[in-house]
């Protein structure tokens, strides 16, 4: 006894399936840079923070602020040295800062 598949009685139908002969889209790929991106090159300084630590510290700074909850668009001098003073809080806190 022998078997037979689709594929020997209808051989045309083996290039009919998608994705033999075409690549595949990869699905729900970001075509943006998100909001850690976008703070790391408007703010080189902080490129080599966490993209959490750098989103949260932006909301923080924005919510603070009483500022709208949105991702930046440009530089603003505020921000950096909202920074430097949350730092320096801490260290005092911590009894670092003289």
């Amino acid at each position: 006894m022998t078997s037979t598949t689709l594929g020997n009685l209808f051989p045309e139908m083996r290039n009919v399936a998608p994705g033999n002969d075409r690549k595949r889209k990869p699905a729900n790929r970001i075509t943006r840079p998100g909001t850690a991106e976008r703070l790391k090159a408007l703010y080189p300084e902080i490129e080599s923070w966490n993209p959490v630590f750098a989103t949260q510290a932006w909301f923080r700074w924005l919510s603070e602020n009483d500022m709208e909850l949105v991702e930046p668009e440009s530089r603003d001098e505020r921000f950096p040295d909202y920074l430097v003073g949350l730092i320096r809080e801490k260290m005092a806190e911590m009894g670092l800062w003289l």
